[in-house]
């Protein structure tokens, strides 16, 4: 030791250095390591101590000196100085600060409150003396190939690389755990339940060898094993059953859920099932399944609160897509860099916002309603309804053939027959006008109409003090204004007014309808339209409806709309309107459900149009707030139903002469009626006169009945289909910026589809898109994928990662306590083809698994929290496995896989008190029957009331992407474990159970109770102590029989009355007791 303080002195000595080192700091420069690395001791001190002034984060950094990258850490100072000289210590300007007394010199600086210890000081002087080697940040460098051997003790490669580290730090493994508490183990592991008794005997009392991997073989292949990985899943993908904002409404993601269940069932490679969640959807002619994989990417919260910014929120959902991504897939903490450049890791800004592009190509809204499912949507109908929707689309198919053939015979006739016969020249649709409005006059006359605006909870007539044209069924609230018009007056809009028109019927999409109405617009106003014509409601009511509105650059759109933004129609005119222009304005639809279907004209004449949207599916006769019921609505002028937006859809300027029609006019019909107003002539075209005749054709009456019958039936199947939000891209590539401090309103500049600079390129053949995003995920180059992946199944199975940080790989996150270990095992992953079963079985064959959790002195003093793995890991079972093994041991739980959530016992009105928005979550309603008792993983999860005793347990909310619980131990712990209505009727039904099981003596109940709990067999002193509490509680009982009934009032499950009620309530008292213990909710 002294020589070696000798030679660090004649170091500093050679170097002609004025440099003096404390005792203190020299001391600790014996103890360190005699090799000091970069990445393990250097760059820890270096990121902790000195990013924050010296880092990646250009605003921040002070003195020109980044300390993160080889060059410029080794470069000089404008001082002239260098800061890190390799191998000279006085000459690195580095050792001077850190040894430095003077406030004004030292580093870290005294307001940073940052300090470094004599062991760091240490350090980083002997990493100068050695040469100062810089490396890239382990996690980014290529995983390297690492060897392993056996030997006859340790023949699984794990093993190997846990006891050559053991042995150096003067460590051994523990001997083999017993047999009862290595099958229990294993079970929670892999299945997440606890064995039958059975299942523990036939285990134990085996003299087969390879019984024990039998036992994993049967549990990686059983359905149990696969809800335990999705039960896993389910904390990284964030999935809940809410939105999880504002209302937190409900939606459909369960069948999603299920989706993951049969993945894990069919053991598909982790490379599949994550690209095909990442991108499934966009595969050559892809499939249901692998369209419903992407639901993972819309687990994300939304909001429903009116008056957000649409966009922002939008912008949200996608980052949060590529933060889960970085979190989940990469171990990145990515979001770090959202609003600048990363302040510890290689992730920029425009790194951050590249990888976001490659989420941003998706069709849907910020603000949702509160309640339902939102586009991009995947209808998922059952067998029975799927084969009647095919066998009605095969007849549509059929008649809609026929119909053509029809038309086409029919346009030769009249081509024809109009060459020998003079035509009627004048033809308007007038015994198809369902309301005409004039806007002649406007008189005060209060009405009260039946229409019905639903608010939450309750409902309004609407009072409308004037009429127009002398009609009650047109309303209006105010006075308006009436001008000169086309012909007579016109209605001036004033952006604060409204019309109603109640004679206009609520058309479903299998109804043909048009309008037609003269209209000159004041208005044109960037981020507002202008509701024409309008059906639609609000947000609540999924604005489900038909409109007309004019965009803020006053093109003219026609929506169909069930909701928004995924199972519509919408069209909108390829050139704009002029304002203070009068325009001739009319549509037309066909009653088809294709945008196909719909005509827009201006002027006489039929325009061309854009098709910005083609899926609708559902009905569009508008609903109730969460769609409870129909509701009728007025047909609105002026104004839109949402008032939630911030754009009221307020309409400027004049409109005459409105028309509506049962039926979808002819281009000849619309030129028609534009004719009889005093302007120009339009010519009628003999094509359009051709083309009316055939469409009116009295002989094509009956194909059309027949169609739209079809239809109506097709409509009716669907209604009630299951839809699940997924991911569709957009046809028309969205731009994506990067924004200043991650502020929507604040875009810098353009930025393409791109993975982070410092991992490696994506290949030319992969497209920039989600497709080729999930292919470079997955390519081998790709440093942090099955690392990531790896140590996720590791923490799993051995209650800690190799890395202790799951989410976070990047510098401010924990080293790997066993580098050659995850290096071995990461390669090992890839060449087995990503097989998680196999990597799984090697995991749990391990030495290092088996081994009892029993710590010894010696183990807890050199390794006190079992980071070296010198026995198994003790600790808390998660909330799921804590009540399903209470279930598992009363006989209570049910074993049925997947199917919607459920809702078990939890305290009444916890719903209604936070959050009385969402109509269908209103009140908690619980499950009934079998469906109280299914796995916790099957448990109904809102994100801002999750289950309580869950959450006491730590599981998370779901509102973002968590690759590790928290694991707490606190006193409401023991109360819900002790009081739970669901703790509290499994103890009954086990105290029942084992008088059944067991009846020939207490005692022999008792034993049998316990291994139903534990898995092991009680002591004597154990049985003693449970035999002299059911004595204790018998007495109680028989002297207040009172209290033995309220022992039966917890849960819904009926009383035995066969046995004697005090015994069943004295052993319920015993059972609640056994399931205290610890062995049962504890990990051993």
């Amino acid at each position: 030791m002294g020589m070696r303080i000798l030679t660090f002195i004649l170091l500093l000595f050679m170097y002609g250095c004025s440099l003096t080192v404390p005792k203190e700091v020299e001391v600790k420069y014996e103890e360190i390591p005699e090799k000091v690395d970069f990445n393990y001791d250097v760059k820890p001190i270096l990121s902790d101590r000195c990013y924050s002034c010296h880092g990646p984060d250009e605003k921040s950094r002070r003195a020109g000196l980044r300390l993160d990258q080889e060059k410029t850490a080794f470069m000089k100072l404008s001082s002239g100085r260098t800061a890190i000289d390799p191998g000279s210590i006085s000459g690195s300007e580095m050792a001077h600060r850190i040894l430095s007394d003077d406030p004004d010199e030292v580093m870290p600086t005294p307001e940073s409150n940052l300090s470094l210890t004599n062991t760091e000081k240490a350090i980083l002087l002997k990493w100068i003396e050695q040469g100062a080697e810089w490396k890239e940040h382990w996690s980014f460098l290529p995983i390297q190939g690492v060897s392993s051997s056996s030997s006859d003790q340790y023949k699984n490669p794990i093993d190997y690389f846990i006891s050559k580290k053991l042995k150096t730090n003067g460590l051994e493994f523990s001997p083999i755990s017993s047999k009862e508490k290595l099958i229990r183990r294993l079970y929670f592991d892999l299945t997440g339940l606890p064995p039958s008794i059975d299942e523990v005997e036939s285990f134990v009392n085996t003299n087969d060898k390879n019984a024990y991997l039998k036992v994993v073989n049967r549990l990686l292949d059983s359905d149990e094993h696969a809800e335990r990985l999705t039960m896993d899943w389910l904390d990284v993908s964030r999935y809940a059953d809410s939105h999880g904002l504002h209302a937190d409404g409900i939606r459909t993601m369960w069948p999603w859920r299920d989706w993951v269940i049969k993945a894990f069932k069919d053991n598909i490679p982790y490379d599949e099932f994550v690209s095909v969640q990442l991108s499934g959807d966009m595969r050559e002619n892809a499939t249901k399944e692998e369209k419903l994989a992407t639901a993972f990417n819309r687990n994300n919260p939304m909001t429903a609160e009116g008056g957000v910014i649409d966009e922002e929120w939008r912008l949200n959902y996608v980052f949060d897509r590529t933060e889960t991504l970085g979190t989940a897939v990469m171990g990145l903490t990515l979001m770090c860099a959202k609003c600048h450049d990363h302040k510890f890791d290689p992730i920029s800004q425009k790194d951050y916002y590249q990888l976001s592009a490659f989420f941003n190509q998706t069709r849907e809204i910020g603000m949702t309603g509160d309640d339902g499912d939102f586009g991009p949507l995947l209808f998922l109908p059952d067998q029975k309804t799927e084969k009647k929707l095919n066998k009605l689309e095969l007849a549509i198919d059929v008649k809609e053939k026929e119909l053509n053939s029809k038309n086409s015979e029919l346009n030769n006739f009249y081509n024809y027959a109009y060459k020998l016969s003079n035509f009627e020249s004048s033809v308007v649709p007038n015994k198809n006008v369902i309301e005409k409005v004039s806007f002649d006059k406007i008189s005060k006359q209060k009405v009260i109409s039946d229409d019905k605006t639903v608010i939450v909870q309750g409902s309004f007539g609407r009072e409308t003090d004037y009429i127009i044209d002398n009609s009650r069924d047109i309303t209006s609230y105010t006075n308006q204004k009436l001008k000169k018009g086309l012909k007579g007056n016109a209605l001036e809009f004033d952006g604060s007014n409204q019309v109603f028109v109640e004679k206009v019927p609520n058309f479903e999409w299998t109804d043909p309808f048009s309008g037609a109405f003269w209209f000159k617009t004041t208005k044109r106003k960037k981020g507002f339209t202008q509701s024409l014509l309008t059906t639609t409601g609000g947000k609540n009511s999924w604005w489900r409806g038909w409109d007309l509105i004019l965009d803020d650059k006053n093109y003219l759109n026609l929506r169909l709309i069930s909701s928004l933004p995924g199972d519509a129609i919408h069209v909108k005119s390829v050139d704009s309107l002029k304002v203070n222009n009068w325009h001739h304005i009319a549509f037309s639809y066909d009653g088809s459900g294709n945008s196909s279907g719909i005509n827009l004209f201006l002027n006489g004449e039929k325009i061309n149009k854009k098709v910005v949207f083609d899926n609708l599916k559902k009905s569009i006769l508008p609903v109730s707030s969460s769609g409870i019921y129909l509701q009728e609505q007025a047909l609105k002028i002026g104004a839109s139903g949402d008032f939630s937006s911030g754009d009221n859809g307020w309409v400027e300027g004049l409109m005459d002469e409105l028309f509506i029609f049962n039926k979808s006019i002819s281009s000849y019909e619309l030129k028609n009626l534009y004719n009889t107003y005093d302007i120009d002539e339009k010519l009628l075209d003999d094509a359009e006169k051709v083309e009316h005749l055939v469409y009116n054709d009295i002989s094509t009456k009956k194909i059309k009945n027949q169609i739209k019958n079809l239809k109506k039936q097709w409509l009716k199947n669907i209604s009630d289909v299951k839809t699940v939000m997924v991911m569709e891209e957009m046809k028309d590539k969205r731009k994506t910026f990067l924004y200043d401090r991650g502020s929507y309103q604040s875009p810098s500049y353009e930025v393409e589809a791109d993975v982070p600079s410092k991992l490696p390129k994506m290949s030319a053949e992969m497209p920039k898109n989600r497709l080729g995003l999930s292919k470079w995920i997955f390519d081998k180059k790709n440093p942090l994928t099955s690392r990531v992946a790896v140590n996720r199944y590791w923490q799993m199975i051995f209650g800690r990662g190799i890395v202790n940080t799951p989410g976070d790989f990047g510098v401010q996150g924990q080293l790997p306590s066993h580098p050659n270990l995850l290096e071995y095992l990461s390669n090992y992953f890839m060449e087995k083809d990503w097989d998680i079963r196999d990597l799984l079985r090697l995991m749990v064959t391990s030495h290092s698994y088996m081994q009892s959790s029993k710590p010894s002195q010696k183990q807890v003093e050199i390794d006190p929290d079992n980071i070296l793995l010198s026995r198994s890991n003790s600790y808390r079972l998660p909330a799921e496995m804590i009540r399903d093994n209470a279930l598992a041991a009363s006989g209570l739980l049910v074993k049925h896989v997947g199917g919607k959530s459920v809702k078990p016992y939890q305290p009444r009105g916890l719903w209604k008190e936070k959050s009385n928005f969402s109509i269908k979550l209103l009140n908690y309603k619980e499950s009934t029957g079998d469906s109280l008792y299914r796995r916790s993983m099957y448990t109904f999860i809102r994100r801002t009331n999750p289950p309580p005793s869950m959450s006491t347990f730590d599981a998370p909310t779901r509102e973002v992407c968590t690759v590790k619980r928290e694991i707490t131990n606190t006193p409401l712990q023991a109360l819900v474990l002790l009081n739970d209505p669901q703790f509290v009727e499994a103890s009954r039904i086990l105290a029942e159970r084992i008088q059944k099981e067991k009846p020939s003596s207490i005692d022999e109940s008792i034993k049998h109770g316990f291994r139903l709990c534990t898995s092991r067999k009680p002591r004597d002193k154990e049985i003693q102590l449970l035999k002299n509490l059911y004595d204790e509680q018998l007495k109680k009982f028989k002297q207040n029989p009172k209290l033995a009934y309220n022992i039966f009032k917890n849960g819904k499950k009926p009383r035995d009355k066969t046995l004697n009620l005090y015994k069943t309530a004295a052993l319920s008292m015993v059972a609640n007791v056994m399931l205290n213990h610890d062995e049962v909710y504890m990990k051993r």
